[in-house]
């Protein structure tokens, strides 16, 4: 028996309890709730449904114990065996000539000394807004839009590739009529890169970087960290310069998963 599982289990219980009391919620809408709940377990969203509204606060109650740089969402689409590049992510042909942008930025310890040697995955959508790799996006390979890249003696890294778009999580099944038909909301996301960071004797730092400009930062479906993500408009030449450095907490011991 685990207690900590045992404490949270039920406190979680305790509080739908309270929710349900405090609105004098009927046996037919318990019941509606109920059927919706199969739905989405019969579409497979459960994991969709439980990311959208919870993610987030899992990351808010991380970041209470980071003194470095903070964390973000991580989202359902890292692969974990993207291949290392240099200097580039892989382009499809036919997405050559759309907007490009190069991604740099410095990484450091709390002392401000540089990491050297650190690893980032590095991923973001095609222009479709869907993900390589990803079984149910189709099969495109996860090569393209995708890598790892590692930070030079100085702690600096760079990247080219081009500009993600903002896209709609999936919103034909259950979780989508709950947030858009239900809610009265949208399944958005903005425009994003998605960051990991690993390093010796560092904490890991998964983050994002959002688009200065792009829409839905502040009203991101997936409360994802809104404006303090968001990295200002520069440019290049016509290339969009994101201009991202991360500062790294010293590794801490973490708590075992429950099993």
């Amino acid at each position: 028996m685990n207690e900590r599982v045992t404490t949270i289990t039920m406190d979680i219980v305790e509080s739908i309890r309270d929710v349900l009391r405090k609105h004098d919620v009927t046996f037919a809408e318990y019941r509606a709730g109920f059927m919706h709940l199969v739905k989405t377990q019969g579409a497979g969203e459960i994991p969709l449904l439980v990311d959208v509204f919870f993610n987030s606060t899992i990351v808010e109650i991380e970041n209470r114990g980071r003194k470095g740089s903070k964390a973000a969402i991580q989202g359902p689409y890292f692969v974990p065996d993207a291949p290392h590049v240099n200097g580039e992510l892989a382009i499809e042909d036919s997405a050559k000539d759309l907007p490009k942008m190069v991604m740099r930025g410095k990484i450091t310890a709390q002392d401000d000394t540089p990491v050297a040697g650190a690893v980032i995955d590095v991923w973001h959508s095609t222009p479709q807004g869907t993900y390589s790799g990803i079984e149910k996006h189709g099969d495109l390979d996860k090569k393209y839009y995708r890598g790892k890249i590692s930070t030079d003696a100085n702690g600096r890294y760079e990247c080219k590739s081009i500009l993600p778009v903002a896209y709609q999580i999936p919103n034909k099944g259950p979780t989508g009529m709950l947030l858009e038909e239900y809610m009265g909301g949208h399944s958005w996301r903005p425009a994003h890169i998605h960051y990991w960071v690993q390093a010796d004797g560092k904490r890991d730092l998964i983050s994002q970087a959002y688009f200065e400009g792009g829409e839905h930062i502040e009203d991101d479906c997936c409360n994802g960290g809104g404006t303090d993500f968001m990295v200002p408009e520069k440019y290049e030449g016509d290339v969009r310069v994101m201009e991202v450095d991360f500062v790294l907490d010293e590794a801490v011991a973490s708590l075992e998963a429950a099993e």
